[in-house]
């Protein structure tokens, strides 16, 4: 009588399952990791975001007050209101320099805003210096998550001010600083000489 011998073709079922086990072990290692990946993505995109914006912002601020003129404008009424008007948390001023690329019939000056409102750090325009009876503020939003502006005014006498003017004073404005508080206790600082013409 001969010994019949079979191949076996195929994996038996404890070959199976150790196979599902590290294919399902595998499986949470590769998830985990990558997981770990996307998380570091979307953070660093919202840093890199954050970043760009307070650059833009900082190129914008030092673009308008580099460009500061002392010139004063009129009102809705006509009254005479000072180039340069400010407290703690807002400032308005008189700028030179706004473009005109198409070469129309308007003044290249400007007046122009810095504020917050909603927790944003607002920059307000508009063409017309002097206001008369249509104003029309133009409003972008520069940052976000914004607790507080403060806006420091010091002359060349070196006397610092929380406003200006400052009422009885003839010394012109030397140095603005210029700080902003996020809601997470980030400050940025900036120290700010304007080239008042």
């Amino acid at each position: 009588m001969a010994l019949k011998i079979t191949l076996q073709k195929g994996m038996t079922l404890l070959e199976l399952l150790v196979a599902m086990t590290l294919m399902v072990i595998i499986s949470a290692i590769a998830y985990a990791s990558l997981n770990g990946l996307i998380d570091a993505k979307i953070h660093t995109d919202v840093v890199a975001n954050k970043l760009r914006q307070e650059l833009l912002t900082s190129q914008q601020l030092t673009k308008d007050f580099n460009a500061m003129i002392q010139r004063d404008t009129k009102d809705a009424f006509g009254e005479t209101r000072a180039s340069i008007i400010g407290n703690y948390s807002t400032i308005e001023f008189t700028r030179n320099g706004h473009g005109n690329p198409l070469n129309q019939m308007y003044s290249d000056l400007q007046r122009v805003q810095w504020f917050i409102q909603d927790k944003q750090l607002i920059r307000g325009s508009q063409s017309f210096i002097d206001e008369g009876s249509f104003s029309n503020w133009q409003y972008r939003s520069y940052l976000d998550d914004i607790d507080e502006l403060n806006i420091s005014y010091i002359n060349n006498l070196g006397v610092e001010s929380r406003r200006w003017p400052v009422e009885n004073a003839n010394s012109p404005l030397k140095l603005l600083q210029f700080s902003i508080a996020y809601l997470d206790g980030v400050t940025l600082k900036y120290d700010i000489r304007p080239l008042l013409l």
